[in-house]
């Protein structure tokens, strides 16, 4: 699934993520396909479960997952990342006491 965010809207995206809930976290990092993230690249994400104020936002986009991770992309009012036109390819990075799972997202996002 693509996601399609105009480049001069600031929002948040949600991914769907299966399996348990991280303990320390979770970072997103937004790359042209085929390129691996760096240590740079990670940006900090919020991990949304059910009660989270974010949670029906999350639920009203008709991705599936057990939980989600929610990133707010554009300048305005604080958003995580900026990104400039063009499509990216969506790396998730989960934080737990043990693990630290590297995925890449099932959703692209596309700036137009």
């Amino acid at each position: 699934m693509t996601l399609v965010m105009q480049r001069e809207s600031t929002e948040y995206i949600y991914l769907g993520v299966a399996g348990n809930v991280p303990s320390v976290g979770a970072e997103c990092a937004f790359l042209i396909a085929g390129v691996r993230p760096t240590s740079g690249d990670w940006k900090t994400a919020i991990v949304v479960q059910n009660g989270d104020p974010l949670w029906a936002s999350a639920l009203s986009t008709g991705i599936v997952g057990a939980y989600y991770v929610a990133i707010k992309i554009g300048a305005f009012s604080g958003g995580t990342v900026i990104l400039t036109q063009g499509d990216y390819q969506i790396w998730v990075r989960l934080t737990d006491s043990a693990e630290q799972p590297v995925r890449i997202a099932a959703e692209a996002l596309e700036i137009a």
